[in-house]
């Protein structure tokens, strides 16, 4: 006869080894998904290391462009933009931004408004104000194949090549004005002198003539050596200059001969104070010399009256740097002239009384330049102008 206890025992065990069973599956279950959950853990870090390189690689291609980029979509919103994009608009960050509500009626509105339907690249030249002044941008906005339509918009300076076109051009302009009056009356007096007979055979006509196309043809020749000078000067680099120590009393007393039977037949007086003599220095004394004859030779055309003085000094500061200045005692120059007076052509006497090329003190500011020094102008009329060239300290 079978033992209860016996039975009991096995329905017992025949209840609980399902349960221990499903214990030790659902143990192992649990540590199998903590293993998982710490797998997707790890693999959530990677993905976030992994993205957080993808942005910083993006960010360092981005600024290695070394030119403005934003990547925005058609709405105008901003997806990314590099350092020098925030600065050019003057924001700290540019991410989340609509451009197109952001920027009022302008050329590079219009430009992103038209690159957020273009189905192919749009180009345009625009011009963006700044704190510091307009600036010119050569635009590209490129729709790129991403499911967002994005469009990446790269703005390229081109302020100073605009610049220098315009120079360019008004400097072809001004120099074919300046040279076409000489001109004219030159083959005026020729024409003159070949078609009429009577006119050629009078001596004093035809000295009168010969003397006036002398005068004009001289002028030509000095605004075209002017020119000349003032494009080499222009040319990237100083390669034109020759540097040597030079005594510049020596170049100032070789400018006073040059200059000495203008300044006779006006009554002027033209006076030197350079200390220390010699008084030594290192640059280009050719140029120095244009400077001085320049500077020297405007202040006794633009003050042909008897009685001008003028002073040409030189002297070493306590910082060591170096100061030149011409001053004359004449008409003087009025303070709305003088930003300008630098300027390739520019006359401040609109009268035409005074004659020149109007390059003389465009050479002077070139020269000067070119030398690592600067040159300013201040005035008082009727008292007092005075032209100052500061030259930095440099240690031998």
């Amino acid at each position: 006869m079978v033992s209860w206890d016996i039975v009991l025992g096995l329905m017992v065990m025949a209840f609980a080894l399902p349960f221990i069973f499903l214990g030790s599956k659902m143990k192992s279950i649990r540590c199998r998904s903590q293993e998982v959950h710490n797998e997707v853990k790890q693999l959530r870090s990677l993905l976030a290391e992994l993205q957080d390189h993808v942005r910083h690689d993006q960010s360092l291609f981005l600024e290695a462009l070394g030119v403005p980029f934003v990547l925005m979509r058609p709405s105008g919103r901003v997806v990314m933009a590099n350092r020098k994009a925030c600065e050019l608009f003057g924001m700290e960050s540019m991410t989340n931004t609509n451009l197109l509500r952001l920027l009022p009626e302008s050329d590079l509105r219009s430009l992103l408004k038209k690159a957020s339907t273009a189905s192919e690249q749009v180009r345009a030249t625009v011009s963006v104000p700044r704190t510091d002044g307009e600036r010119i941008y050569r635009t590209k906005a490129t729709p790129l194949a991403t499911r967002e339509r994005h469009i990446g918009i790269v703005l390229l300076d081109v302020t100073e090549e605009h610049r220098t076109q315009v120079i360019r051009r008004d400097f072809v302009a001004n120099a074919s004005h300046e040279l076409r009056t000489p001109l004219t009356l030159i083959l005026g007096y020729l024409e003159t002198l070949l078609d009429d007979p009577e006119a050629a055979g009078d001596a004093e006509m035809r000295q009168r003539s010969l003397g006036i196309m002398k005068r004009h043809a001289d002028r030509m020749a000095r605004l075209v050596a002017d020119m000349l000078m003032l494009s080499r000067m222009e040319s990237p680099g100083t390669s034109y200059l020759k540097k040597e120590h030079f005594d510049l009393m020596q170049v100032a007393e070789d400018v006073m001969l040059r200059l000495e039977q203008m300044a006779c037949s006006q009554q002027a007086r033209i006076r030197i104070q350079i200390e220390p003599r010699p008084f030594v220095m290192n640059g280009d004394a050719f140029y120095w010399s244009q400077v001085l004859f320049n500077l020297l030779e405007n202040a006794l055309k633009n003050n042909p009256a008897p009685g001008l003085e003028i002073e040409l000094s030189a002297h070493t500061a306590a910082d060591g740097s170096r100061r030149i200045q011409v001053t004359d005692n004449g008409v003087g120059i009025d303070s709305e002239f003088i930003p300008f007076i630098f300027n390739r052509f520019y006359r401040a006497d609109k009268s035409g009384r005074i004659k020149g090329t109007g390059l003389g003190l465009a050479i002077v500011k070139h020269a000067v330049e070119a030398h690592g020094g600067s040159i300013s102008a201040e005035s008082t009329p009727g008292q007092r102008t005075s032209f100052t060239i500061t030259l930095p300290h440099t240690p031998a």
